[in-house]
């Protein structure tokens, strides 16, 4: 089973297209006085390179839940499963806590997370996905959604073992 590695800085990601929606999001927040932008502040054609890797999570509360809005196709094709749509939780992943710990941490503390998992691959050696998971927030207070990215080191078909879905 997968373990995450969680850091609360963005230094220890070595992922390109991460940093480069990171700034994308930091950018949209020094335009909302430092508070997280909206969903609508993200414009597609503004990272489009990322997109087949973003994710957007609906926050619900009471009780805390999340819902997968949008799932990018390099993600789906990874997990080898389309879970949009889908509540974290309900999904079946042996790491579904530490997925759902790592989007509470955002919101209640109202920043980016970011981290990493690694695992075997069906080639014998380790994969790994580097994660940010960044705040999204309709009135300035509240984390209303999470702008999600998974990058991955490794090629596609070594993610699925042979006939089924990958663990995270």
């Amino acid at each position: 089973m997968p373990q995450p590695t969680v850091a609360l800085d963005i230094a220890g990601i070595t992922s390109p297209r991460i940093h480069r929606l990171y700034a994308y999001w930091q950018h949209q927040c020094e335009r909302r006085d430092g508070t997280p932008p909206k969903r609508g502040d993200i414009a597609p054609d503004q990272i489009r390179g990322v997109l087949p890797n973003i994710m957007i999570v609906d926050v619900e509360r009471d009780p805390l839940r999340f819902r997968y809005r949008l799932v990018g196709t390099r993600v789906v094709e990874y997990n080898g499963l389309e879970f949009t749509g889908r509540y974290l939780g309900e999904i079946g992943w042996p790491e579904e806590q530490d997925l759902i710990d790592s989007y509470a941490a955002v919101v209640e503390g109202r920043r980016p997370v970011f981290g990493a998992f690694a695992w075997e691959l069906t080639t014998g050696r380790m994969g790994r996905c580097e994660f940010a998971r960044l705040p999204l927030s309709e009135d300035g207070e509240l984390v209303s959604q999470i702008l999600a990215m998974e990058d991955y080191d490794f090629p596609q078909p070594d993610a699925l073992p042979s006939g089924g879905q990958t663990t995270r």
